[in-house]
């Protein structure tokens, strides 16, 4: 009689630790955070030499990790398929013509690419800064804004958008128009 004591008590108990361990992975986090990126828009004409309007509201449902901005040129047309957000951007006629520009050939390629953690273990953020600034002889041209965000388990998404770099004073100019510092 002991011996089927001790049998059904070490069932019972096997079958609690099974259990809960399956329990355990029914909660892991398969949920890629919400990414509403505010600025810049669709299509933004952005000034070399000037700084970008950064601007995006976050949430997880469970903890953000660390977001990642990469700009990189478009002069080949390439594009982020799938089924992610992309757009195609149309030059107008009365813009001007990087591809024969002597003056621009010779300029170097806009590229930024950078990772922030300050969003790390929160379930929501805005973000909103200034941080990223073209350089002044940055080739004017189309190019991709893109930014990734990773929660905590590592679930990802990804924003894309079209901007051109333009000559200064032919930006799309400035779409808010608050007060703010610099630093975030």
């Amino acid at each position: 009689m002991k011996t089927i004591k001790y049998i059904a008590f070490s069932f019972v108990l096997s079958s609690a630790f099974l259990t809960s361990c399956t329990a355990g992975d029914d909660n892991v986090d398969t949920e890629p955070p919400v990414v509403i990126l505010n600025a810049p828009a669709e299509g933004a004409k952005l000034e070399a030499g000037k700084d970008i309007h950064f601007d995006m509201d976050l949430s997880d449902n469970e903890a953000l990790g660390s977001y990642n901005v990469d700009i990189h040129n478009n002069f080949d047309g390439h594009n982020h398929g799938g089924g992610n957000h992309t757009h195609s951007l149309t030059v107008l006629h009365d813009d001007h013509d990087h591809d024969h520009d002597e003056e621009n050939e010779g300029r170097t390629p806009f590229r930024f690419n950078r990772t922030w953690d300050d969003i790390y273990g929160k379930k929501n953020d805005h973000i909103h800064h200034h941080e990223i600034v073209i350089d002044k002889d940055a080739k004017r041209g189309k190019y991709h804004f893109v930014v990734k965000v990773v929660d905590k388990a590592g679930n990802q998404s990804m924003v894309f958008r079209n901007i051109e770099i333009v000559d200064p004073g032919n930006g799309s100019g400035h779409d808010h128009d608050h007060d703010h510092d610099h630093n975030h």
